[in-house]
């Protein structure tokens, strides 16, 4: 590739690329693998958290839903990277910045679901409740669901 050879490109992953004199915007990493999963992915569970900024999780890997038909398919996971599969309909979709990441509803489901510290997860649906990003039915269900004190 002429541009990559010039240096005006750099290679992030396999066919990502990023221009090299431009600054790096917000959650650069993620888009890259977000990309990587040919825009079908979004960002679930605490990485969701993270960027909703519900809680002080900090995941050391990233979090990516991918529809439920790729289980069966043969990928080559990024490292860092942990996959969950499911269908997210379009109403539990939104965006923080340039990617994709589960609604705050269907992220505290998730999250709590897949056992997130009962600390973060109850930090979580307060803040989320506070700012109006949840209703209080989908708070008193998340509560009955998982147990916790809200």
């Amino acid at each position: 590739m002429k541009y990559l050879a010039s240096g005006k490109l750099t290679r992030v992953r396999r066919s990502v690329y990023r221009l090299k004199y431009f600054p790096p915007g917000q959650q650069e990493d993620l888009v890259a693998l977000w990309l990587w999963s040919d825009r079908a992915g979004v960002f679930s569970h605490e990485t969701a958290l993270m960027l909703h900024e519900l809680s002080d999780v900090l995941p050391a890997r990233a979090h990516l839903t991918l529809p439920a038909k790729w289980r069966k398919r043969r990928l080559r996971v990024p490292e860092g990277v942990v996959l969950h599969y499911a269908d997210v309909p379009k109403r539990d979709r939104a965006w923080v910045g340039a990617v994709p990441v589960t609604s705050p509803a269907r992220t505290l489901a998730d999250s709590a679901a897949d056992y997130v510290s009962p600390e973060f997860l109850s930090s979580a649906v307060s803040q989320a409740l506070a700012r109006g990003m949840v209703s209080r039915p989908q708070a008193t269900a998340l509560e009955r669901t998982t147990g916790l004190d809200v």
